[in-house]
């Protein structure tokens, strides 16, 4: 998304060529090949082909007249590996690689020669490289990328003038040139790197673009955030679910409070709700023939073959009457207890005086 904005505003700028880089290349030559043919982008390279075939991917050089000159505009990208390995990665990927710089520019250059007045490297080799490609090569201009250094003013080396304007666009760089009355040297140069200001000029079309942009871009981030939210909540659900299932279905009285806060106090008040305690004072609580009625959720009251159940299930909470929280139902339906769940542990045997009738009437919470 970012990228298509960047390609759409220096279709606005309209300039006149653009040299590519190797993070340039990495976004995929089809997407690079649709932006310059929808937003008329001069992109050159001459030394950037495909793996396969040794074909150039995109045009290695342009030619523009300028106040009379002619002027030859020819791309290069290091082959040095000295890039990021994600960019590395994808370029291997979409199998581009990069011929040698000096072999290529040796190949293009009598052609230049022969149809421009001045010709213009850009260089997207670094400063030292730069260098060593101009030393054998006729070169009237360098224009250095990949480096982020600044040259606060051309330099000229060899015959060569060098211009570089630093990296991320925090300058763009000034160079004008004078030629000879004949045209066959430069007679003078001069430049600047001008640092770019926040506060600085705007042209309102594209400040109004990279705001959209922005927007878009913090709309993007923020959907990437709640996805990320939305996955840990979907596993925390599930471990808890998972946790649920495996205590039978119990998801605890302190889930029931919620929604049914007065209720729970009133159960509170209850034995039922210190039953495990009430067990475990009487040093019951791993007792096999006990536990079933001290817990929730057990099927067999009468025996408990793993008496090591989780605190979740201790007491005789809402489920054991209402049955598990995973089959909530809201219309009320749940309630369907009554009798026969009591008499599971208020039995003749451990409850002989128990009347359901009566002790119904006393208020089951």
């Amino acid at each position: 998304m970012k990228c298509e904005y960047m390609a759409k505003a220096l279709g606005m700028m309209s300039y006149d060529v653009i040299g590519l880089g190797e993070k340039d290349l990495a976004h995929g030559v089809d997407f690079l090949k649709r932006m310059a043919e929808q937003y008329r982008l001069p992109l050159v390279c001459a030394n950037a082909v495909s793996s396969p075939t040794k074909e150039l991917l995109f045009d290695p050089y342009v030619i523009r007249e300028k106040d009379g000159v002619s002027v030859a505009f020819l791309g290069v990208v290091s082959p040095e590996r000295h890039i990021v390995s994600q960019v590395e990665s994808q370029l291997l990927e979409q199998e581009i690689e990069f011929l040698d710089p000096t072999i290529q520019i040796q190949k293009f250059l009598p052609e230049l020669r022969e149809k421009a007045d001045l010709v213009v490297l850009l260089s997207h080799c670094g400063i030292e490289t730069s260098k060593f490609l101009a030393t054998d090569l006729d070169l009237d201009v360098v224009i250095v990328g990949h480096y982020p250094a600044v040259l606060s003013a051309p330099e000229e080396h060899g015959g060569t003038i060098f211009a570089m304007a630093g990296s991320k666009a925090d300058r763009f760089g000034t160079l004008e040139v004078t030629l000879t009355p004949d045209g066959s040297d430069i007679a003078k140069y001069h430049g600047d790197a001008i640092l770019v200001l926040k506060s600085g000029p705007e042209v309102p079309e594209i400040f109004a673009l990279f705001e959209e942009m922005d927007e878009r871009e913090k709309a993007a981030k923020r959907e990437r955030q709640l996805a990320v939210q939305r996955e840990r909540d979907k596993t925390a659900r599930e471990q808890v679910t998972g946790k649920i299932h495996e205590r039978g279905g119990v998801m605890g009285a302190e889930s029931c409070k919620t929604c049914h806060q007065p209720v729970f106090d009133r159960w509170m008040e209850t034995p039922h709700a210190t039953a495990f305690a009430t067990l475990a004072e009487a040093d019951a609580w791993d007792d096999p023939d006990c536990v079933g009625c001290h817990v929730t959720g057990v099927e067999d009251k009468s025996f408990v073959a793993d008496v090591n159940l989780p605190p979740e299930v201790w007491n005789v909470q809402c489920e054991e009457c209402h049955g598990s929280g995973l089959e909530h139902a809201r219309d009320g339906s749940y309630v369907t207890s009554g009798e026969a769940t009591c008499i599971k542990c208020h039995d003749s045997s451990n409850s002989p005086e128990f009347d359901y009738t009566l002790y119904s009437t006393y208020g089951i919470h």
